[in-house]
């Protein structure tokens, strides 16, 4: 055994190198092989194995082609080495000079790389690594020379070492460089199989049809056409504001939306707008795509009055609207006496888990559209750092939006500063980031009671700033758009009496 010296391939470690014997001019046919290829691999083939001790030589040389090293091959398929035991340049290698083809194959034996050279028509370089084990270092060793050539099809054996061996090959170049070699005959091992088996014009078709290989998440421009022409379109319905839409191109499937506000700006308000613009939708309606409501703030009654408020345009939720029972049924089964509206009964557990869990119960009764109000509740409601937990359920959320393909609109609130405290994984979950804005304080009524919406964040198309002003109408329980001339006068500090706008 040789000891190993710094820079010995680490693959030569257990081999036994003897003292290197000349080749002869035995140039003769081998397993299935031509003697022609024989000749130009300049393998030695005995013709009496018992006689000559050996059945095969295949001769290895250095950069300078000088023939520095055997593989010698016995009759019980034993392998015995001569020479020197360096890192050495590939079988086959002296044959054919860097970049004298389109192509070059690599495999993982000497005989299979004779055989793909004789089976593609002696026209195309074919080189021989020294087994599946040695396949990465073989290429990095050999990187200069391999790269020289347009394509590289590796042909590896056809087995779990030999198709894993071929990864870590490809992944040593750049992305679609290397093509790998998958056979149509399941039965052949490699190509000398092929060969053995006369399906040399199988293997070339193969050949041929070897696809470039690209590591996991990684695609090539190239290869993007078709996917870019059949990109899916989200389905798309608007908000029930012009101004929103503008901004938004209004609300997608797989999309987050979030709502930042303050306590008592009015978020219920304009989410009850979205919800009731959902549930009177005639395509949804068609469709049969549902709306699923987690209010934690409220009870499932009180959320399906102010539904209903919005579908007549009556605060019902106030004691001196009048009202009678033949109102509220008419607007009960104008939006609620549906099965495409469905409520989460929620007192009890509000978890991260049980959150989701009804989120995925919801849509498979057939909800695309989730409100949840709000996030910031079903934090305070666990223990533990609220800070990963908001960051949790954000994640979680947002895999749940694409890989269900719904949309969901949650409300956080923000602290004092007008931020979400001690996160920002809500914001960056979000595909758009809607941050409400109210004068709570005002002693004007009209702009006491005008929401101020800046889109802070727009992943779709880059909208973002103020632009959405709306009016709370108290007399109705609607927020109706401000004109344009109402928008200059709210921003220059102006007053509006609220009776202007009919209240």
């Amino acid at each position: 055994m040789k000891t190993q010296e710094p820079g010995f391939a680490e693959r030569d470690k257990t081999k036994t190198y003897k003292t290197l014997s000349p080749l002869t001019d035995n140039f003769r046919p081998l397993r299935g092989l031509s003697a022609e290829t024989i000749k130009k691999f300049k393998v030695d083939v005995a013709g009496n194995p018992e006689e000559a001790g050996y059945v095969a030589k295949y001769p290895r040389f250095n950069e300078e082609r000088q023939h520095v090293r055997n593989k010698v091959r016995y009759a019980n398929k034993h392998f015995d080495y001569e020479g020197d035991p360096n890192p050495l340049t590939m079988f086959g290698q002296h044959v054919f000079p860097a970049g004298c083809a389109s192509i070059i194959t690599v495999t993982e034996g000497q005989d299979d790389a004779m055989a793909v050279y004789e089976m593609t028509g002696s026209k195309y370089p074919a080189v021989s690594i020294d087994g599946a084990a040695s396949a990465e270092k073989d290429a990095r060793d050999n990187f200069d020379y391999l790269n020289s050539f347009k394509e590289i099809v590796v042909c590896f054996d056809n087995d779990d070492p030999g198709r894993k061996a071929a990864i870590a090959f490809a992944n040593v170049f750049t992305p679609g460089k290397v093509k790998i070699f998958q056979g149509s005959e399941e039965a052949l091992k490699d190509a000398n199989d092929y060969l053995l088996a006369k399906k040399a014009g199988t293997f070339t078709k193969d050949w041929w049809r070897a696809q470039p290989y690209t590591p996991d998440g990684l695609r090539l421009g190239s290869d993007m056409y078709e996917d870019i022409v059949n990109r899916p379109n989200h389905f798309t319905v608007p908000y029930p504001f012009e101004s929103m839409n503008k901004k938004t191109y209004g609300m997608r499937l797989s999309e987050a939306v979030l709502l930042t506000a303050d306590t008592g700006v009015g978020k219920t308000s304009i989410i009850k707008e979205i919800e009731y613009a959902l549930l009177s939708n005639d395509e949804l309606k068609e469709k049969g795509y549902g709306v699923g409501f987690l209010h934690l703030e409220e009870t499932n009654a009180d959320t399906c009055i102010g539904l209903m408020s919005i579908h007549d345009s009556k605060p019902y939720h106030l004691p001196d609207t009048p009202r009678d029972d033949a109102d509220l049924r008419r607007a009960f089964d104008a939006c609620i006496n549906t099965d495409r509206v469905v409520l989460w009964d929620h007192f009890g557990s509000n978890s991260v888990d049980a959150v989701l869990d009804k989120v995925r119960h919801m849509h498979a009764l057939g909800c695309k559209y989730i409100v949840l109000d709000h996030l910031s509740i079903v934090v305070s409601d666990q223990s533990g750092d609220e800070r990963k937990q908001l960051d949790e359920i954000s994640t979680k959320l947002k895999t749940l939006c694409m890989n269900l393909n719904i949309a969901l609109l949650a409300v956080i609130h923000t602290n004092r500063q007008g931020t979400i405290r001690g996160s920002a994984g809500p914001e960056q979950m979000a595909n758009i980031v809607f941050k409400l804005h109210r004068e709570k304080d005002s002693a004007d009524d009209w702009r006491r009671n005008v929401l101020k919406i800046t889109v802070e964040k727009n992943r779709f198309c880059g909208r973002t700033g103020p632009g959405i002003y709306l009016f709370y109408n108290g007399i109705k329980g609607r927020l109706e758009e401000l004109t344009p001339e109402e928008i200059e006068q709210y921003e220059s500090g102006e007053t509006l009496h609220a009776a202007q706008r009919g209240w």
